[in-house]
This record gives C-alpha cells, sequence and structure tokens, in this order.
C-alpha cells in the first residue's frame, strides 16, 4: 500500500501523464516514420538505378567465347561496324533518319540497285537493319533467361538444341540499304542477343551467306527470305556448327550440288509498287536424290511428296516422316516462314519431324516446349527464328515451359 491509502499508482493507467513526457512520447513514432521515409527513398533509388540500367543498350561483344573450335564453326567472325551510332548516340543518326523522313512514308523502303525492305511498320524492321532499333540490357537478358531455360530443361531431358537466327537480307547485303544509311548503320539486335549468350547453343548463319553471295544469289532484291540457295547454304552452316559440337556423333548429311539454277521473280513487295528486278531466285542443283516425304496436316490427312519440295508455313503445323531418312533421330522444329527453305533437309535428315509456328511476332499465345516435348519426345529441338523477331522480346513471366 501507498501513502495515499490505496493501491500503488501505475504510470499511464488512466491518470494525467506528467508534462514532461507529453512532450516527448511521439518520438518513437516521428523516428519510425523518418526511418520508413528513408527506406522508401533507398529503394526507390536503388530500382530507378536498376531500371535505368537495364534501360541501357545491351553490348555487341562478349568477353566469354567458349571452346574456340564451336565458336568459329557456330559463329563464325563478321565485319563490325566502324561506329555505333546508335548505341554511342550523339543525335547525328536521328538527324539523317529526320532528314530523310521523305524515303520513310511507305510500308517498303527502297535502297541501292532495285533493293527493298520492309519498314518499321513490321517489328521496326528498318530500324534494326540500321541499328536504330537496338536491345537494351533487359531485353538481351529476356531473351538469354528463355533460352537457357528451355536449353537447361532440354538438357535434363537428354535432347538436343540447336538456336538458328534467319537473319534479315539486310544483315546479309548491307551494302543495298540506301545510300543516305551510309554512316548511321550500328550492330544489330543479333549482335547483341550473339553477346549476351555465349553459353548458348546459337548458330550465325550471315558469314556463310555473304561468302556466298560473292558468287551467288542467297537472296533477291524484292524478296525478304532467302532463296533456296540461300537455304542451302544456311544447312552447310548448321552441319559445321553441328559437327564441332558434337565432334563424336556422325556428320549431318549435306547432299552435294552441281550448280545453282536462277528460276523466277518473286516480288514480295509488288502489292507496295515495286518494281520487279533481277538477279532471280536461284535454287541448287543437286548431284544426288531426296527421298520422299510423307507430309501429315493438322487435321490427319497425309500426302506423299518429293523431299526437295519445301514444307510452306502456310501447312503448319504439319509432321514429316521420311523412311529413307539419313538417321533415325525424330525432331521438334519451332519455326517461321524462313524454315521453308530448310524443311527439305529436316526431312531427309530426320526420320519424324513435327514443324509448329512459333509465332515469336505475337506472345499472346507461347509455345509450351514441355507439352510439346511431352507429348512427341523428340531427340532434337531445333528453333528457328528470323532475325526480326528479336525486337520482341518476351516479356517477364513467359517462360519455355520449362
Amino acid at each position: 500500500m501507498s501513502g495515499t491509502g490505496g493501491a500503488d499508482i501505475v504510470h499511464g493507467s488512466g491518470l494525467p501523464s506528467p508534462r514532461w513526457w507529453r512532450r516527448y512520447k511521439d518520438i518513437p513514432l516521428i523516428v519510425l516514420a523518418i526511418l520508413s521515409l528513408i527506406a522508401a527513398l533507398i529503394g526507390w533509388a536503388t530500382q530507378y538505378r536498376l531500371d535505368a540500367a537495364a534501360a541501357q543498350p545491351a553490348p555487341v561483344a562478349s568477353s566469354d567465347s567458349g571452346d574456340p573450335a564451336v565458336a568459329t564453326a557456330c559463329r563464325p567472325p563478321i565485319a563490325k561496324p566502324a561506329t555505333e551510332p546508335w548505341i554511342d548516340d550523339d543525335g547525328a543518326g536521328e538527324a539523317t533518319w529526320n532528314a530523310n523522313s521523305a524515303q520513310l512514308e511507305d510500308p517498303v523502303v527502297l535502297g541501292r540497285d532495285g533493293w527493298a525492305f520492309y519498314n518499321d511498320q513490321i517489328e521496326q524492321n528498318f530500324s534494326q537493319a540500321i541499328g536504330r532499333r537496338y536491345l537494351t540490357v533487359a531485353e538481351a537478358g529476356a531473351w538469354h533467361d528463355y533460352f537457357a531455360a528451355l536449353q537447361s530443361g532440354l538438357a535434363d531431358q537428354g535432347i538436343e538444341l540447336s538456336i538458328q537466327i534467319s537473319p534479315s537480307a539486310s544483315s546479309v547485303y548491307p551494302q543495298q540499304l540506301p545510300e543516305w544509311t551510309d554512316g548511321i548503320r550500328g550492330s544489330t539486335p543479333l549482335d547483341q542477343f550473339l553477346a549476351a549468350s555465349p553459353d548458348l547453343p546459337i548458330v550465325d548463319f550471315r558469314s556463310a551467306l555473304r561468302t556466298a553471295s560473292e558468287s551467288d544469289t542467297v537472296y533477291t532484291p524484292v524478296n525478304s527470305h532467302w532463296t533456296d540457295f540461300g537455304g542451302y547454304v544456311a544447312w552447310q552452316a548448321y552441319a559445321r556448327c553441328h559437327d564441332a559440337t558434337y565432334p563424336d556423333s556422325d556428320a549431318l548429311w549435306v547432299p552435294s550440288v552441281s550448280g545453282v539454277e536462277s528460276t523466277r521473280i518473286y516480288n514480295e513487295y509488288a502489292a507496295y509498287g515495286v518494281a520487279d528486278t533481277g538477279p532471280e531466285w536461284t535454287v541448287p542443283t543437286f548431284d544426288e536424290s531426296f527421298a520422299d516425304v510423307a507430309v501429315t496436316d493438322s487435321e490427319g490427312n497425309t500426302t506423299t511428296v518429293d523431299g526437295e519440295d519445301p514444307l510452306d508455313l502456310s501447312k503448319l503445323p504439319a509432321a514429316t516422316s521420311t523412311e529413307a531418312a539419313k538417321t533415325d533421330q525424330t525432331a521438334l522444329i519451332l519455326r517461321d516462314s524462313m524454315g521453308n527453305a530448310l524443311s527439305p533437309y529436316w526431312g531427309q535428315t530426320f526420320a519424324k519431324t513435327w514443324q509448329i509456328q512459333h509465332r515469336y511476332d505475337d506472345w499472346s499465345n507461347p509455345p509450351n516446349f514441355r507439352a510439346l516435348v511431352d507429348q512427341y519426345h523428340p531427340d532434337v529441338v531445333i528453333v528457328q527464328l528470323a532475325e526480326r523477331h528479336l525486337a520482341n522480346a518476351p516479356a517477364v513471366g513467359i517462360t519455355p515451359g520449362y
């Protein structure tokens, strides 16, 4: 008992606080609020720096070249631009672009010697051609992480992966771009993707195609696709890459040719008023015959076709079966229209293929590789994609199914 004759009084039990306490009782809350504000500011500043770094142009050269023999076979060096007018941006490139806006009003941009190139309405194609549309660090990383997850998942199942980037015509014939682009052509998204992905099994066809183009046409001036002969050159390049990567395996079959035939002009840009011009579409003349191929469409209808006939994108999804194939392996192939010219070699090499359009121009329904692998059980997975699709990096949360 206290001297008041009642129970001991506990401070704060309903009696008024002393005046000195009222002066300091809110300090803990104030300190907590200040600390919370400081933490929020630090977090915001950190995220800002991360976002700013991710938005910077991705590097165009890698410090990791991997196995030199494989690198030479799969990614032969090509001449780099003397400058990087868009990555090292001083405004001169954009000024030149704006000064030539009259040349950029139509869906197709005209180059030298009758050459034509899709404008930016299609996946920023022309901006990609000169490096104006480059990949950011985040975009290059997104592509890498997407395919790295695919590679890892397939490897766990003992399945071989090949990523094949079909270059745009402008990457093989840069000298045919308009004269006004001289001096403002830099590295492209393909260069950045390669630099970000030294660990991925990517085939770069540009060197082989540029070399072949010195004697025979591998693209024509009025079509964005490589010719049948261009596809043959690409198959040769893939075979070299495969054989260097898997030296203990049998070499891939490459048919010998005795020449190159010029057929006719396939003008993809005629609807835009672009005039026909040579050189014509080229087709290899084979020294050996191709086995017939059974093609089954999405409705289950099977027809037998000449093995040299391309399987057009419009017929996908489709499966092929070849009794006299060069191997007993099977292949799941995610592809686009550039795969037309490669399809005869797939059909001759693999006993079975399943060919599906990947739609990397539209991520609304991305392919689920895990589900496809579980359905078909392939020995090999090939992803063939046109270079211009690289502008459509997978968004956060999109995976290959692994």
